[in-house]
């Protein structure tokens, strides 16, 4: 993985969103000693894929890692993200996002993550907004609200069943 991020090779990671019963999304705040966006909120957990290892394995482990989970994964969609660089390191990623739905308690991992907090829609809009995010985060917040139908600045809306087409006279 060392060769990948020194010399910008194009390399398998994973994310998870963690989301609560009540539509609140846990967010991570990276830990202040860590080589890549230290002190920056990033998604509920993120990590690189082994070689030889799936991305489904690959998140399991992350989630159970740093938040100290074991809870159903759902796939939602693969981003290939564009170079980013950072601390003598380049991150170019194929990122498989995952989502998970679950109010179990979270055992953080101190060494990788410096807190976590929970979101809701309106506050993580802001938090987009903003520096304190990290730049992939944010990527991949707008591919969820994609795959999701769901925008992160509104507030949650049912959606129904698709409308019938209509007709051609």
């Amino acid at each position: 993985m060392e060769k990948c991020l020194r010399e910008g090779l194009r390399h398998r990671a994973v994310a998870v969103l963690v989301i609560r019963g009540d539509g609140r999304m846990v967010i991570q705040v990276r830990s202040k000693n860590d080589h890549w966006q230290p002190g920056r909120w990033t998604l509920s957990c993120t990590g690189h894929v082994g070689a030889g290892e799936s991305y489904a394995h690959a998140a399991r482990r992350e989630l159970a890692e740093e938040l100290g989970l074991n809870s159903t994964l759902v796939p939602l969609t693969k981003v290939f993200l564009p170079k980013v660089r950072g601390r003598g390191s380049v991150e170019f990623e194929v990122v498989h996002l995952f989502k998970t739905r679950t109010d179990a308690p979270l055992s953080v991992d101190p060494v990788e993550l410096d807190g976590v907090r929970l979101f809701d829609p309106s506050e993580l809009a802001r938090l987009m907004e903003g520096r304190r995010l990290t730049p992939d985060a944010k990527m991949m917040l707008r591919e969820y609200a994609r795959a999701t139908r769901v925008r992160p600045s509104s507030r949650r809306r049912r959606l129904g069943p698709p409308r019938p087409a209509r007709e051609k006279r």
